[in-house]
């Protein structure tokens, strides 16, 4: 129908053009859904530009080659991973609180943010991958915010002096692991809680039955 001006009416709605941030940003999100589906070792192009609605020429031109998408989507799972063990770690929390605070951080992680955890996990088991080293690198950090936590325990008098807290963190962070693998297998609130409890508790070198929430907690010798 032509109305009395004479001009055809457009009844479509115009299309809304992204950003080149915000296009970028959209991407990265379904490159981090289909490095969850498909694995780091096998995700593509293609299986982001499915997710996206886009041409794969689209995605090219934001991430050009394979290796530049890889690199984007390890370094979004990086940064969380930095930032939620900083952020968890550090500030006026006592050891037990602050170890607790992240493990439980990564138990939530596993069902709000499951993709990105996906990929972390899948991340860490590719030992033969050209990314592995980077890994590698990033799980040397992880150790490093752990330890200084735990050194501060020796220094406040929680964790016997006996304990080595290199292989302390070492036991943390895979720890961690386990905690994202019950989430997914389905586990519950009841049965992380205690899984949470006796791995921080192990880790510090303190007794199921010692109180942890105090600076002078008592502690065993292991």
């Amino acid at each position: 129908m032509t109305p009395k001006s004479g001009k055809p009416q457009n009844r479509s709605k115009p299309r809304t053009r992204l950003l080149p941030e915000e296009r970028r940003a959209q991407l990265l999100v379904c490159a981090v859904a289909a490095f969850a589906e498909h694995g780091v070792a096998r995700a593509t192009h293609s299986h982001v530009a499915e997710r996206a609605g886009v041409s794969v020429s689209a995605v090219h031109s934001y991430f050009r080659t394979r290796e530049d998408l890889v690199a984007a989507v390890l370094g979004v799972v990086e940064n969380y991973l930095l930032a939620a063990s900083a952020e968890s770690l550090e500030g006026k929390k006592t050891v037990y609180e602050a170890l607790m605070t992240l493990a439980r951080r990564f138990a939530n992680a596993a069902i709000e943010q499951p993709d990105l955890i996906k990929v972390w996990l899948d991340w860490s088991t590719g030992v033969r991958a050209d990314v592995w080293p980077h890994y590698m690198e990033v799980l040397d950090q992880l150790h490093a915010m752990a330890q200084k936590v735990l050194a501060r325990g020796k220094r406040e008098g929680v964790i016997s002096e006996k304990l080595n807290v290199k292989a302390a963190a070492r036991l943390y962070n895979g720890g961690g692991h386990t905690v994202a693998l019950m989430q997914f297998a389905g586990a519950g609130r009841r049965e992380l809680d205690i899984f949470i409890d006796q791995l921080v508790r192990c880790v510090m070198g303190v007794g199921l039955d010692a109180p942890v929430t105090g600076p002078k907690a008592p502690t065993s010798a292991g």
